[in-house]
């Protein structure tokens, strides 16, 4: 099961007076920059109450955390189905908590739900953690071990993610396996996933298609 959130104040603290990390630098460069496009797209809209608690957020850590007790859950699951690995699912979240508090201030307003920006985030670290992944296997890991690797718990909260399907999904490009992880776990449109990924809705349906005949393709052969 993917952890669950025990966030304190002093925690919270605790992260904001980390130093900076050259790794966490270039997480919030490629991560943390605003959503600019354009919003009209049908997608949700974030509400006030959530509107005044970002905002409050850039300078009280109290805020910060009531936002992090919210979202926390969602952004854990999220990657729990990616990796499928306990300890590597909290490692991943804490990456992602501590670059959203450090990149809250450049963080613009403009009507979209923060989960959104928080998924892309955890996004970019999933992709980033599945390469190092992908490299071990480069390396001369079997199938077997490597699937290992990918983490052994199959039970991904209600639903059962088979491991083949999940080491399939981890070998396909990073472009296709994003967007299946987010229209499949996430239960996210198209134009939802395109403003996560501040990008085109029919870029996000051409990958869509391309990673599923590929992810079909895979599971084949792994099963074999």
């Amino acid at each position: 099961m993917p952890p669950t959130s025990t966030t304190t104040k002093s925690s919270i603290a605790a992260i904001a007076a980390q130093p900076s990390h050259p790794t966490l630098n270039r997480v919030m460069e490629t991560d943390c920059d605003v959503v600019n496009i354009n919003e009209d797209v049908g997608v949700s809209q974030a509400t006030t109450d959530e509107v005044q608690l970002v905002s409050a957020a850039k300078h009280d850590a109290t805020a910060f955390g009531e936002l992090y007790e919210l979202h926390y859950q969602a952004v854990a699951d999220y990657l729990h189905r990616r990796t499928g690995h306990r300890q590597v699912t909290e490692d991943l979240t804490s990456e992602v908590f501590m670059a959203a508090l450090r990149g809250l201030v450049r963080y613009q307003q403009r009507g979209i739900p923060f989960r959104f920006w928080l998924l892309r985030i955890a996004t970019n670290v999933a992709n980033r953690w599945g390469k190092r992944q992908r490299r071990r296997i480069r390396g001369g890991l079997s199938i077997t071990r490597a699937a290992e690797a990918y983490g052994t718990e199959n039970t991904l909260h209600e639903n059962t993610l088979n491991e083949s399907v999940r080491f399939a999904l981890q070998r396909l490009p990073v472009g296709q396996q994003t967007v299946i992880a987010l229209h499949y776990f996430e239960d996210l449109s198209i134009d939802q996933i395109a403003v996560v990924l501040r990008t085109r809705p029919g870029t996000v349906k051409s990958r869509l298609h391309r990673g599923r005949e590929s992810l079909r393709t895979l599971i084949q052969t792994l099963e074999e």
